[in-house]
């Protein structure tokens, strides 16, 4: 049983020795027909540099492959990959999207049976080069009471160029500096960035360089009153009853020696007489050299009620004047006490109007005397804008008496 077994597995290998010799046989000698299909042959872009002088560039594709069958002879057609040629020409084309035939050369010896894409679409841009301003932003934080001044850049603006979708997609020309606890002016040099309305850096696009100069100054903040002044008199019968300015303070910034000898700044002088036809209205200030607002646009506004003013007159006798320390064992004389006092009272109408005997406080202090005569002066107080214009007499001579 084995050696018939022998027998058959020796028939199958002398069997498949002849069929080897056939086969090579056949293709050495015969050479038959045979098809295949050659992916990813590289598609040659002629006429490139026509596209460069009519200031054009490829923005798609970079690159491209096609697929490729031939067939012919065997022995042929596994040799002619390296001559298979795909092209396209660029000759002609405008800026755009457009599809370009593809065509294919194969050597002599195979043909061509298809091939794949017979079009590629391209994406034609123009080139362009254009101006672009240089944007300074800022990372950090600079301590409390100090802020950053107007920065300076060299150069102020920049050349950008490439095709002109990727040049119209840059929003900012970015140029970013750290600013955190500087207290002295900035003086540094940054790269740039291109970047677009997200912030994200824009690629394809070429500068002109790479870096700029910045100077920023810096400063301090302190705020400080506001003071008016006016030129001329009001006329002798009218008077100011009110003053007020808003905002009655400012801020203001500059170096830290200047400041530091600036307590308040001035109005322009303004005619008080102005304000009788209005009484309000915005004023400018004077700002020192070397100073600037924190708000160029703040508006300062000066309010002055003017009103005519009225005399009115008083008569008192020691009787209506509240006396004090006097001794206990002393009275003053009733002659004395019965002696006229005349006040005379300037205000606005609408003080002087309302306004009472009653309303006026008389003192008199006598403090340390002894009995005996003696010339004492009456303390008169009134309110807040009522002016005394006259006291009679100034002096009052008194005699103390002893009990």
């Amino acid at each position: 049983m084995n050696k018939e077994k022998n027998k058959n597995w020796t028939l199958k290998i002398f069997a498949l020795i002849i069929a080897i010799i056939l086969w090579s046989y056949v293709m050495s000698e015969v050479d038959p027909p045979f098809e295949t299909e050659y992916r990813n042959i590289d598609v040659v872009f002629v006429n490139e540099a026509g596209l460069e002088r009519q200031g054009l560039v490829i923005l798609e594709p970079k690159e491209a492959t096609v697929r490729v069958t031939v067939g012919g002879r065997r022995s042929d057609v596994i040799k002619a990959e390296k001559d298979i040629v795909a092209k396209v020409d660029l000759s002609g084309y405008s800026e755009g999207t457009v599809k370009v035939p593809v065509s294919i050369e194969v050597p002599n010896n195979v043909r061509l049976i298809d091939y794949y894409p017979k079009e590629i679409l391209f994406k034609f841009d123009r080139l362009v080069r254009q101006e672009s301003p240089v944007v300074v932003e800022t990372t950090g934080k600079l301590p409390e009471g100090y802020v950053l001044g107007k920065p300076e850049v060299k150069p102020q603006y920049v050349y950008i160029e490439g095709p002109k979708s990727w040049v119209d997609s840059v929003e900012r020309v970015v140029a970013l500096v750290n600013i955190d606890n500087r207290k002295e002016d900035i003086n540094v040099t940054v790269p740039i960035r291109l970047v677009d309305s997200e912030n994200r850096d824009v690629r394809g696009v070429g500068k002109e360089q790479n870096v700029v100069e910045i100077f920023i100054p810096v400063y301090q903040v302190k705020k400080v009153p506001i003071e008016l002044e006016t030129t001329n008199q009001l006329p002798d019968n009218y008077e100011i009853v009110n003053i007020g300015i808003r905002p009655n303070t400012i801020e203001i910034q500059g170096k830290r020696d200047v400041l530091s000898k600036i307590d308040s700044i001035k109005t322009k002088p303004l005619d008080i007489n102005l304000f009788l036809e209005n009484n309000e209205m915005p004023v400018e200030l004077e700002i020192p050299t070397g100073v600037k607002l924190s708000n160029p646009d703040q508006k300062v506004i000066v309010t002055i009620d003017i009103e005519e003013s009225l005399t009115k007159t008083f008569n008192y006798t020691l009787r209506d004047v509240n006396i004090t320390n006097i001794k206990p064992n002393l009275y003053i004389s009733e002659e004395d006490l019965n002696k006229l006092i005349t006040i005379s009272l300037r205000g606005s109408i609408s003080k002087i109007d309302s306004l009472n005997k009653e309303d006026i406080i008389l003192e008199l202090d006598l403090k340390d005397l002894e009995a005996g005569s003696h010339t004492v002066d009456i303390l008169v107080k009134v309110e807040d804008g009522v002016e005394i214009v006259n006291i009679l007499p100034e002096s009052l001579q008194i005699t103390l008496i002893e009990e």
